[in-house]
C-alpha cells in the first residue's frame, strides 16, 4: 500500500516537474524581434531589423527599406519564397549574383532561376563592422542547413531515431526521479529515527529538532531541483532529436547555460558590495552592544548620568538601537547586490509605501510613548490610576503602558490615552513616608467637628497596614451648603495592600461612627428647619474627640472693660 502511494506521489511530481520544465523551455523560445534568430545574441538587432526564417531557422536579417518595401515586409516575402522551394531543392541549386537595387550595391539570392531574397549594403552591421561577403556567407550557410534539415524530417531513420532516444530517454528519466525521489525519502526517515536518541543543546535549548527541519526542507529542495533539471535535460535533448525542433533544443539548453552564467557574474561582481554590507553589519552591532552595555549600567545604578535614571535608561537602550539600525540600513542600501535594479527600487517603494500608511497610528504612540518615558510620568512598579483603571505599573514602553490591577487583571493603556488624560501617581510623593491613602466622608453640620476628626482617627487607628508615624490627619476640605466634608489622609505600610487597606478603612470608619452614634448620612434639606442646625457648645467635645484649647473671647477676659 505505500509503495504504490509513494508511486503515484512521484508520478505527481513528475507530472508537475513536466509542466514546469515545458514553461521554462518555452520562455526562451517567445517569439521577438530582437532575439528571433537562432544564430545571434539577442539585442545586437536595431527595433527595425526583422529576420529571414526558413524551417525554423535564422538566415538572415533585412535592415533596410528598399524600393517602397519595410524590413519587415522584405523578411516577410522571402520567408514566404523559401517556405514554396520543392521538397527536393539541394543547396547546390541556390546561386548568388551581385545585385544594385536603388543604387544600393548587394548580393541576390535564387532558385532556379528564381528570385529568393536581396542583401545589400544597408542590411549589414554596422557596429560590428560587418562585410557583403560575410554577410552572404553566412546566409548561404544557414540556408543550407535548413535544407538538409527539412530532407532529414522526412527520413523514416531520423524519426525512427529521434523517437527512440526520446522515449529511452523517458524511462530514464522517471528511474532517476523515482532514484532521487526514493534516496532523499531514505535519508530523512534515517535522521527521523537517530533525531530521538540524540539532542543538541545550545543556550539551554534543544535545537536539534530546528536543525532536523531545516534538514528535511533542504533535502526535500534539493530533490525538486534535481528532478526538475533531469526532466529539462531531457526535454531539451529530445528536441534536438529532431532536425525541426532542435533549434528549440539548442537555445533551450543556451538559455539555461546563459542565465546560469549570468548568475554566476551577478554573484562575483556582487561580493564586495556583500562584504561592505557584512562589514556594517558588524560595526552596527558592535555599536549597539556596547551602548546597551552602558545603559544598563546606568540602570543597575554602577553608572550615575544625571539626566538619566534606570526607567529612562532602558527606554533610551531601546530608542538608540533602532535609530542605529535604521541608519545602517540606509548606509547599506546601495551596496546590497541588485539594490540598483528597477524591480529592487519597485518593491522598496512598495515597502515604503505600506510602512508610510501603516505607521501613521504607530508613530503617534512612539511619539507621546516617548514623551511619557521622558516626563518620568509614569514608572515600573508604581502605583497609579489612569481614568477608571488602578493599579500597579508592569511596564512602560514605546506603545503602550501596562497596568496589573486588583482583579489580578493586565489593562494596557495606549501611550496617546496617557498623554491627553490625567494620571494620578500614589507612589511618587510617597517613597520617604510611605504612600498616601486618603478617605472622604460629608458630614452634616449638627456632628461636631473635633468628634468627626477623633473618630476618622480613630477608624484609622484600628485599621492595619497604616502607618503610626507619621499620625494620620484629618483635613476639612469644603463647607458646602449642606454638609462639610472631612478627608483623613494616612501613610500605607505596604503599598501593595493599597485597595485591601482602603476597604478595611472604610469599614472601620462605619464601626466608630455607628459605634458613637454620628450619623454618616449627609442631610439634604426640602425647606428650611424650624430650628437652627448647630451642635450646642456642651456637645463641642464628645466622645471620642479629646478638649481643645480655644481662644478666648473678649466677654471671658477678666480684666475687659466691658465685663
Amino acid at each position: 500500500m505505500r509503495s504504490k502511494f509513494f508511486v503515484r506521489r512521484v508520478l505527481r511530481l513528475l507530472i508537475f516537474g513536466l509542466i514546469v520544465a515545458l514553461l521554462f523551455v518555452a520562455f526562451p523560445l517567445l517569439p521577438s524581434a530582437d532575439a528571433s534568430a537562432q544564430n545571434t545574441t539577442p539585442g545586437q538587432f536595431s527595433a527595425s531589423a526583422a529576420p529571414i526564417k526558413f524551417w525554423n531557422r535564422f538566415i538572415a536579417v533585412q535592415r533596410a527599406s528598399l524600393a517602397g518595401a519595410t524590413p519587415e515586409d522584405r523578411a516577410e516575402r522571402a520567408s514566404e519564397r523559401l517556405a514554396q522551394l520543392p521538397l527536393n531543392a539541394s543547396a547546390d541549386e541556390i546561386v548568388t549574383r551581385p545585385f544594385k537595387v536603388d543604387n544600393q550595391d548587394g548580393v541576390g539570392f535564387a532558385f532556379r532561376g528564381n528570385f529568393l531574397f536581396f542583401l545589400g549594403t544597408a542590411d549589414l552591421d554596422k557596429e560590428s563592422g560587418e562585410k557583403m561577403e560575410q554577410a552572404s556567407d553566412s546566409a548561404m550557410r544557414n540556408l543550407t542547413e535548413a535544407l538538409q534539415a527539412r530532407a532529414a524530417e522526412r527520413s523514416w531513420p531520423v524519426i525512427r531515431n529521434g523517437l527512440l532516444y526520446t522515449l529511452i530517454g523517458f524511462v530514464a528519466l522517471v528511474a532517476l526521479c523515482f532514484a532521487a525521489w526514493k534516496v532523499q525519502s531514505s535519508i530523512v526517515k534515517f535522521l527521523r529515527k537517530r533525531e530521538g536518541s540524540t539532542s543538541l543543546t545550545l543556550f539551554r535549548v534543544d535545537v536539534l529538532p530546528y536543525i532536523a527541519a531545516a534538514a528535511y526542507g533542504i533535502l526535500r529542495l534539493l530533490a525538486w531541483i534535481l528532478i526538475f533539471s533531469l526532466i529539462y535535460v531531457w526535454i531539451t535533448l529530445s528536441l534536438r532529436r529532431f532536425p525541426y525542433t532542435e533549434p528549440w533544443g539548442k537555445q533551450a539548453g543556451s538559455y539555461v547555460l546563459n542565465s546560469f552564467r549570468d548568475l554566476v557574474n551577478t554573484v562575483v561582481n556582487g561580493l564586495p558590495g556583500l562584504l561592505m554590507v557584512v562589514l556594517i553589519f558588524i560595526v552596527t552591532r558592535w555599536l549597539v552592544r556596547m551602548a546597551k552595555m552602558l545603559f544598563d549600567q546606568v540602570a543597575t545604578g554602577r553608572i550615575s548620568i544625571t539626566w538619566m535614571d534606570a526607567d529612562v535608561a532602558h527606554a533610551t537602550k531601546r530608542i538608540f538601537s533602532a535609530v542605529v539600525w535604521i541608519f545602517a540600513i540606509i548606509i547599506s542600501y546601495p551596496y546590497i547586490p541588485g539594490s540598483q535594479t528597477q524591480a529592487f527600487k519597485g518593491f522598496s517603494v512598495f515597502f515604503g509605501l505600506v510602512i508610510s500608511l501603516g505607521s501613521t497610528g504607530i508613530i503617534n504612540q512612539i511619539t507621546s510613548g516617548l514623551f511619557v518615558v521622558y516626563s518620568k510620568a509614569l514608572r515600573t512598579g508604581e502605583w497609579v490610576k489612569i481614568n477608571e483603571t488602578e493599579g500597579e505599573v508592569l511596564d512602560v514602553g514605546l506603545l503602550a503602558a501596562k497596568i496589573r490591577t486588583i482583579e489580578g487583571q493586565e489593562v494596557t493603556v495606549p501611550n496617546s490615552i496617557l498623554v491627553s488624560v490625567s494620571t494620578r501617581n500614589y507612589t511618587r510623593l510617597g517613597r520617604s513616608g510611605g504612600m498616601s491613602l486618603s478617605s472622604t466622608v460629608t458630614i452634616g453640620y449638627d456632628a461636631p467637628w473635633r468628634q468627626v476628626h477623633a473618630l476618622l482617627q480613630l477608624a484609622a487607628d484600628r485599621t492595619p497596614n497604616i502607618s503610626k508615624t507619621p499620625k494620620p490627619s484629618v483635613v476639612q476640605k469644603q463647607l458646602s451648603d449642606f454638609y462639610v466634608e472631612y478627608t483623613l489622609i494616612a501613610r500605607l505600610d505596604d503599598e501593595r495592600l493599597r485597595i485591601q487597606t482602603v476597604s478595611n478603612l472604610n469599614s472601620a470608619i462605619q464601626d466608630s461612627f455607628n459605634e458613637f452614634g454620628v450619623q454618616i448620612m449627609s442631610p439634604h434639606y426640602m425647606i428650611q428647619p424650624n430650628a437652627s442646625v448647630i451642635v450646642p457648645r456642651e456637645k463641642w467635645d464628645a466622645k471620642p474627640s479629646q478638649p481643645v484649647p480655644r481662644i478666648p473671647r473678649k466677654a471671658d477676659d477678666p480684666n475687659s472693660s466691658d465685663k
